[in-house]
C-alpha cells in the first residue's frame, strides 16, 4: 500500500517475489528531521501478506517495542543509532548486556572492525572506509584531552600507527589501570 498515492503494492511486490519489506517511518522530504511515523507503517502491514520491518527512530528496547506496537510490523531495523555501536541490536533484543559495553569493549571492537575493513578493502580503500567508523567509535568514548590523538587517528595514512594510537588509548585508560591493580 503506497501511503502517498493510496494504491496497493501487494500485488506487484509480492508477485515479483518480494519476501519482506522494510519501511522507514519518515518521508523522503523529512530526511532526518521530525519523528518517524510508525503508525503510517501499519497501513502497509495490513495491506500485504509478507513480513514488514519498521525503521526510524529506533535506538533501544523501549523504542523498538513502541515501533512494533504502533506499526504492527514483524520486526525492527536499527539504522543510524548503530553507527559506532554494532552491539546495539544485541542489547535491543536482550541478547547482550548493556553493562558489558564499556570503553575497553568499544576500543577493542574499533580495532577489530578497523583491521577487518583493511583486510576486506585493502589498505588504501580500507583507510577511507574505516575513517567514518572510527569517528563514530571515538565519539562514543572520547575523553577531554584526547582530541589531538583522535585527530591523528582520523587523518593518519599509516594503519600500524592508527592501531598503536587506539591501543594506547586502551592502555592509558585509568579504569583499565585500576582493574589491573
Amino acid at each position: 500500500y503506497c501511503i502517498v498515492c493510496g494504491e496497493s503494492l501487494s500485488g506487484s511486490a509480492e508477485s515479483a517475489g518480494v519476501a519482506m519489506i522494510s519501511i522507514h517511518g519518515r518521508t523522503r522530504c523529512q530526511f532526518y528531521r521530525g519523528d518517524a511515523d510508525w503508525r503510517a507503517v501499519s497501513a502497509v502491514k495490513q495491506a500485504i501478506g509478507i513480513p514488514v520491518v519498521v525503521n526510524g527512530d529506533i535506538h533501544d528496547s523501549a523504542s523498538a517495542r513502541q515501533a512494533l506496537n504502533h506499526s504492527g510490523a514483524d520486526a525492527v531495523m536499527i539504522g543510524r543509532a548503530s553507527y559506532g555501536a554494532p552491539w546495539l541490536a544485541g542489547i535491543t533484543a536482550g541478547a547482550t548486556a548493556a553493562n558489558k559495553i564499556d570503553r575497553q569493549f568499544v576500543l577493542e571492537t574499533a580495532i577489530e572492525h578497523y583491521l577487518a575493513l583493511l583486510g576486506l578493502y585493502g589498505t588504501q580503500s580500507g583507510l577511507r572506509q574505516a575513517r567514518k567508523h572510527l569517528g563514530w567509535y571515538l565519539a562514543r568514548i572520547e575523553k577531554p584531552g584526547e582530541t589531538i590523538q583522535s585527530r591523528e587517528i582520523m587523518t593518519s595514512e599509516n594503519p600500524a600507527r592508527i592501531v598503536a594510537l587506539l591501543t594506547a588509548m586502551l592502555e592509558h585508560d585509568p579504569a583499565m589501570q585500576a582493574a589491573a591493580a
